[in-house]
């Protein structure tokens, strides 16, 4: 073993030693211990990754939820109705809902939280642009009402993407958007966050609400009845997948939500039970539209013919499962069509060196961002060899995620100052598979839409008119003009798709399948 990695290895034990003793003996009480990233985002309506977007669920209820099948139901609505022409909804919330101080959760929360979200995030704007008003006409009531039909509304109400549109206080929700969340944070979720145990980056600590008040349905998916069975959810944050193994398989943690694919047969061998948590990742190549060569299609033509699925996959998911899937959704979805892909089917190196000379690539050095290990750096490296055989320069830069999330985000940076071609990404499955909350289909101009930066207002209006059906066939049909599009203008190449695996102590039980983990239901023995 490299003496970087065990030196990597000593150091996350010790932070793992010290999380753990600076925590009082909990006599008595249920405490699941989860292996995850660290929350830095506290506000549900700004946490825009899959952490934040796990503790917004916790700690914020949302007015729907999405099931199993990723349908939305209702989560602190009791009721509501649309008027025959699909433009008003009248709402009426469940009676007795509380927030963490006690208070009443009200019709004017609801409003002003909603439009905080809506407001402020990208995914929010879908629904404001199509907003004409928003009112609260009692104290369990309130009222939309929209200038178009739009059949995606519950869907976004629900927390589909994120931020989330969850449910806080007025005064909350009021505050300027740019300032932290209070503390202590009263949310109206089934866990409270507990910030006296938080030590940022070793721990974060989620005790059970027991005044929540749940629905009495089954559990399915995030809707449903959201029954905690445990008195305390401890995150223990582990960067190291190797450490997070060992710990798991020692007892020193119970459950791994996003497990490692590298790590899945070791974790096997140690007894640990396995388990697919949601729909796959997808793992997909960004260009940078801002430079050349890529924002040229053929430049992007030729990206997409030195991608082999089937070459880079095995490497991508290790022991997880894996399928080639040229889909600009998720393939086995509802929108899962490969349709327009077939010219790209075949990797053909002499062809791209073609294209790309055609796009008036002369030589210039390539600049690749990836991650320093995973699937990103797995397909990063395949792929700077493929595009070295086509004749390109490149240079792998390696960063860690925040500097690479900063210098991804930067608009007009030339290479050498911070600027890149190309960057390998993955995402939840679950987020990625729908045009309304898969980001990088954005494809509006002016340079607001998730980074790349893309430009298509032909292709705009085809992931427009997929949001404006209003029954799912309408939208399939709609979303296959749309995938034939995106084969010609090539937003980003995917590469494929892989399983998410839960791993978990033999002790643990009740583990849904959801659109992102939930730790209610969960028990431990």
């Amino acid at each position: 073993m490299k003496l970087e990695r065990l030196f990597a290895i000593v150091i996350c034990f010790s932070m793992l030693a010290v999380g753990m003793r600076d925590v009082p003996a909990q006599e008595g009480r249920k405490v699941l211990r989860v292996i995850s990233g660290d929350v830095t985002e506290l506000d549900p309506t700004q946490g825009s990754n899959r952490v934040s977007r796990v503790y917004s669920q916790m700690v914020f209820d949302t007015l729907f939820a999405l099931d199993g099948k990723l349908v939305a139901k209702p989560m602190m609505v009791e009721k509501y109705t649309v008027s025959s022409d699909g433009l008003t909804r009248d709402y009426t919330l469940r009676p007795n809902l509380k927030f963490h101080d006690g208070s009443p959760v009200t019709a004017r929360d609801v409003v002003a939280s909603v439009r905080r979200w809506a407001d402020n995030t990208a995914i929010g704007a879908q629904l404001k642009s199509r907003l004409s008003s928003l009112a609260s006409v009692g104290d369990r009531d309130f009222r939309l009402v929209l200038k178009e039909p739009f059949g995606f509304v519950e869907f976004l109400l629900a927390g589909a993407g994120s931020p989330i549109p969850g449910i806080m206080r007025e005064k909350d929700a009021a505050r300027p958007y740019n300032t932290p969340m209070p503390l202590p944070v009263v949310g109206s979720g089934p866990f409270k966050f507990v910030d006296a145990e938080r030590v940022e980056g070793s721990r974060v600590v989620f005790a059970r609400n027991a005044d929540y008040l749940s629905r009495g349905e089954p559990a399915d998916g995030l809707a449903g009845g959201r029954v905690v069975k445990v008195d305390q959810v401890r995150w223990i944050i582990m960067p190291d997948a190797t450490t997070a193994s060992n710990a798991l398989a020692a007892g020193e943690a119970d459950l791994w939500a996003e497990a490692d694919p590298d790590q899945i047969a070791f974790l096997r061998q140690r007894g640990l039970k396995l388990s697919p948590n949601g729909l796959p990742f997808v793992e997909f190549v960004r260009p940078n539209f801002q430079l050349p060569p890529f924002n040229d299609v053929r430049a992007r033509q030729a990206l997409a013919l030195l991608i082999d699925q089937d070459e880079i996959m095995p490497a991508v998911a290790g022991d997880a499962d894996w399928k080639p899937c040229h889909s600009f959704s998720v393939c086995g979805t509802a929108f899962g069509t490969e349709a327009g892909s077939k010219p790209f089917l075949k990797q053909n190196v002499q062809r791209a060196r073609s294209l790309l000379a055609e796009a008036g690539y002369k030589g210039e050095t390539i600049v690749l961002l990836s991650l320093p290990a995973g699937p990103n750096m797995a397909v990063a490296q395949v792929l700077a060899q493929r595009l070295k055989e086509a004749g390109v320069k490149v240079d792998l830069q390696v960063t860690d995620l925040p500097t690479l999330l900063q210098r991804i985000r930067a608009k007009g940076q030339p290479p050498g100052k911070g600027g890149y071609h190309l960057f390998p990404y993955n995402a939840t499955g679950s987020i990625w598979f729908h045009p309304l909350t898969n980001a990088a289909l954005d494809m509006s101009c002016g340079g607001h839409n998730w980074p790349g930066f893309p430009c298509d207002e032909a292709g705009e209006r085809l992931r427009q008119r997929v949001l404006r059906a209003l029954t799912p066939a309408e939208q399939q049909q709609a979303f296959e003009a749309l995938q034939e599009h995106m084969w010609q203008f090539l937003p980003y190449v995917p590469v494929g798709q892989w399983d998410v695996v839960s791993a978990y102590r033999p002790n643990v039980t009740g583990l849904l399948p959801a659109y992102v983990q939930p730790y209610w239901n969960v028990e431990k023995r």
